[in-house]
């Protein structure tokens, strides 16, 4: 990894900083030029873009104060970025007006691994929290009080990019997920599940992205989930009903520990559907118009085969008005 590192110093632009006693990471004030000096982090991609915290061109008070707190580590005599790669660049542009000094939390990676992990364990931890503060905005913004703590506490943020793009992963050309209006737009979808005090572990993201999918197909038909809930599924002479073939899934997938793939999450999704509309009318290839020898098929002796998806989607979408919405 060492040929990847950048060369170049900045130890001459940068006050002696040293950690604490107990080799706890050193919290200061440091000068805005040193810190728009620092390096960026050569883990660091994400070019700079106008609209990252160009918002806060005239900020003040406790909001300008955010600007300030950057994170970032001293490796190899030198200054790096875990953080604040865009400020520094906005500052230097003069795009938004820099501070006189920033807040700066300092680590010391003791190895080169560690210098990489840094940067992976800051964004991944301040990322997932920062979707989820942005979710938590959100249900205030829609006066939305939920109950279940699945719901209410849970990361919903792949569940609403499978319920409205059928696939979990953000393509790298297409706009992120507003996930502000995401919550608006399934409010009503949401309030239905959360009388059924989902838990986490049957409602993992794919049968969550299949409620919202579903209710808002078929609003007045919450009775699945609320039977998944309370694990109320059957068996009968070896076969099993819509309910149990759920039930099924989620154990074995949790048996396998598979549940954080995103492919088995998006087959989750399809398959809950699938079961969704065999418990509510029979098989979905009746009721859509199209006759086959099953009929109306609500007993499975096999592992019940998910809908096509993306079919589901297209009438999510449509059904809410965002068909073409990009960011969503």
């Amino acid at each position: 990894m060492t040929n990847h590192l950048r060369k170049k110093s900045n130890a001459e632009l940068m006050p002696d900083i040293q950690p604490a006693s107990n080799g706890a990471p050193a919290t200061l004030e440091l000068p805005a030029s040193a810190w728009m000096s620092a390096l960026d982090h050569p883990s660091h991609s994400a070019g700079p873009t106008d609209q990252h915290w160009a918002f806060m061109k005239n900020a003040s008070g406790s909001l300008r104060e955010t600007l300030r707190q950057v994170v970032g580590c001293k490796w190899k005599g030198a200054l790096y970025k875990l953080d604040g790669h865009v400020r520094g660049d906005l500052w230097r542009k003069g795009a938004v007006a820099a501070p006189a000094t920033v807040r700066a939390t300092i680590y010391f990676p003791e190895s080169e691994r560690e210098f990489y992990d840094l940067y992976q364990a800051h964004h991944a931890t301040s990322s997932a929290l920062s979707r989820l503060d942005e979710i938590q905005a959100a249900f205030r913004e829609n006066d939305l009080s939920l109950n279940s703590r699945r719901l209410k506490h849970g990361l919903l943020v792949q569940a609403f990019t499978l319920a409205l793009r059928g696939r979990i992963k953000t393509a790298s050309d297409e706009a992120p997920l507003n996930l502000r209006e995401a919550v608006g737009l399934f409010r009503d979808e949401l309030l239905l599940l959360d009388k059924a005090m989902p838990s986490a572990e049957i409602f993992q993201t794919g049968v969550v992205a299949a409620a919202l999918i579903c209710l808002t197909l078929y609003p007045k038909q919450e009775i699945f989930f609320e039977k998944l809930a309370q694990e109320k599924g059957n068996k009968r002479d070896g076969l099993l009903d819509p309910v149990e073939c759920v039930l099924s899934l989620v154990e074995k997938i949790r048996n396998q520990g598979t549940a954080s793939i995103d492919a088995v999450q998006e087959d989750l999704c399809a398959r809950t559907v699938r079961a969704f509309l065999a418990h509510m009318r029979g098989d979905p290839e009746v009721f859509e118009g199209r006759v086959n020898n099953t009929m109306k098929r609500y007993w499975f002796k096999r592992m019940i085969q998910g809908v096509d998806l993306d079919t589901y989607v297209k009438r999510v979408r449509r059904k809410k008005k965002i068909a073409d919405k990009s960011d969503m």
